[in-house]
């Protein structure tokens, strides 16, 4: 009996032992490491996901060794375009081009006389020796059989070529759509370029995407990102179907980037979350909140201005949708307990916007203007006073410099990226890139924040340098205010205990070089989640 007590007391210890070893979640250690945050420290503990502690010399289970590296919150992009980023990597890559022929060039490699749609994206005819739209007669002269469709690099202008107008069944007849605009030649006839949602008669008949498409988009898009250091996105239009691949992609345990997902302005895609409610999945998927596009581009004109451009006397730019209609999916929204997101450019869609937020009268819901590029002096204050979050893209700034006073004028080129000028007025500047409009590297958008210069450290002293972001602000713009932009401050975008635990490891303290060598700095390691997604190879 004695013996038969003894085995059975031991088998009970034994699965005790097993059933809280089970239960006890191992630990890792992030050691030989900085932390310009807590400088005093040079290690992170970590469990489940979550930060335990920050210390000296600290202990775990297992240890990371990050070999000296600075280590930050990981970095968020606040505004760029998931799917189709990840599809612009399977497309023709036309940014940086100087020159039609040099596309005709690049679509001529890729002409087969086939059916496919030779797609592509990045085009700017203001970065041509020749500031002007291109035609049709373009492409037709190397790709006259097929049918080839080419975004301008701000997404809000197409160009294609004779065969995509045959296809659609555009010509001198077919008016222009509400908030698009068809560019025409001396007698009526469509020269190959469509502004806005003049685009819509040409997206129509372009093979859609599939869900295996979109998947593999997705799956292509987190691996570059994660190589730039970025652990979570905010998706600037997310539709339903993207939402259910990226719930697919977390049962499967294979999404490596959290998705702040900005639902499009349409029924079909935020309909079951108005009778639903927000969502929040495993803090890998945020559902809370809804995109609308209200004005075009600068480069193509589209933004919406106060006065006439100044380099086309007869257009004030234009609206997408309609003030009315923005005005009422805003109450609509903010009822149902969920953020608007409103894409503003020009000054005129800024101050409408904000006169909308205005009516709304609530700033619970943080309501956010996405690029919010040109604004008023008297409408500065009025985002801080509102609530209203300004999101930003710093790199628009740095890529729109050389001809954006051709635009605007004199007068008013400096209403540009007023970022200091909002600082000091209390409002936070959430950072993004618009990608895949703009590179998604942070390190590019930070270096655009703090010097206002390209990459050929042109202008000399910055364009515009008074409005100038700090260092810490710059930093501050792709963590913490990332993540109050997204309701997420209280566990996300800073390095604190019980924080989740996401970080980009740097080989420098981005505070201690020169502003210039900001672009040089190598990502050592991207850790989601506690789980190291991204390790620099030498």
């Amino acid at each position: 009996m004695k013996m038969g007590r003894f085995v059975t007391t031991t088998h009970v210890l034994f699965y005790a032992i097993i059933m809280i070893s089970c239960n006890h979640p191992k630990t890792t250690v992030l050691s030989n490491c900085n932390i310009p945050s807590h400088p005093s420290a040079n290690s992170i503990l970590l469990s489940n996901g979550k930060i335990i502690d920050i210390g000296s010399n600290l202990s775990a289970d297992r240890s990371i060794d990050l070999k000296g590296g600075f280590v930050y919150p990981g970095f968020s992009d606040s505004h760029m375009h998931l799917v189709g980023y990840g599809k612009s990597l399977e497309k023709l890559d036309l940014v940086g081009t100087t020159s039609v022929s040099e596309i005709k060039n690049i679509v001529s490699d890729f002409y087969d006389k086939s059916n496919k749609w030779i797609e592509g994206r990045g085009w700017d005819q203001n970065d041509w020796q020749k500031i002007k739209y291109p035609t049709k007669e373009d492409l037709d002269a190397v790709a006259k059989e097929q049918p080839v469709y080419l975004r301008r690099i701000d997404g809000h202008a197409a160009w294609v070529n004779s065969k995509v107008l045959s296809i659609c069944g555009i010509d001198e007849n077919t008016e222009d759509p509400d908030g698009g605009k068809i560019i025409r030649d001396e007698n009526g006839y469509p020269t190959g370029i469509f502004i806005d949602n003049a685009i819509d008669l040409i997206e129509k008949f372009i093979p859609k995407d599939t869900s295996v498409d979109k998947k593999r988009y997705i799956e292509k898009a987190q691996e570059s990102l994660n190589k730039f250091g970025l652990t979570s996105i905010h998706d600037a239009g997310t539709d339903i179907e993207t939402i259910n691949i990226l719930k697919e992609l977390i049962q499967e345990n294979k999404l490596s980037i959290r998705v702040n997902a900005m639902l499009n302005n349409n029924i079909n895609d935020y309909n079951f979350y108005l009778k639903n409610g927000s969502e929040r999945i495993n803090n890998f998927l945020f559902v809370n909140s809804v995109k609308i596009y209200f004005d075009g581009a600068m480069g193509s004109r589209g933004a919406y201005l106060l006065e006439p451009y100044s380099d086309d006397k007869e257009n004030v730019g234009l609206t997408v949708t309609s003030e009315d209609e923005v005005r009422k999916k805003v109450k609509i929204f903010n009822k149902a307990g969920f953020q608007v997101a409103i894409h503003c450019i020009g000054d005129k869609a800024n101050r409408i916007a904000l006169d909308i937020f205005e009516d709304t009268n609530n700033k619970l819901y943080r309501n956010r203007i996405e690029h919010a590029q040109i604004i008023h002096e008297d409408d500065i204050d009025r985002f801080f006073d509102l609530g209203v979050i300004p999101s930003m893209q710093s790199i628009h700034c740095t890529s729109d410099m050389y001809w954006i006073d051709e635009r605007l004028g004199n007068n008013r080129v400096h209403r540009a990226y007023p970022w200091s000028s909002l600082l000091k007025s209390g409002s936070i500047i959430p950072g993004g890139s618009d990608a895949p409009v703009e590179s998604p590297d942070p390190l590019l958008g930070i270096y655009a924040s703090i010097t206002r210069k390209d990459l050929n450290n042109w202008p000399d002293g910055g364009w515009f340098p008074e409005q100038c972001m700090t260092i810490d602000q710059a930093i501050s713009s792709i963590t913490e205010w990332s993540a109050y932009s997204m309701f997420a401050e209280k566990f996300y975008g800073s390095i604190e205990k019980n924080y989740l635990a996401d970080f980009t490891v740097l080989n420098q303290n981005l505070s201690e070089i020169d502003p210039e060598d900001v672009p040089e700095v190598n990502i050592l390691y991207t850790i989601v989640n506690g789980k190291i997604v991204y390790q620099y190879d030498q």
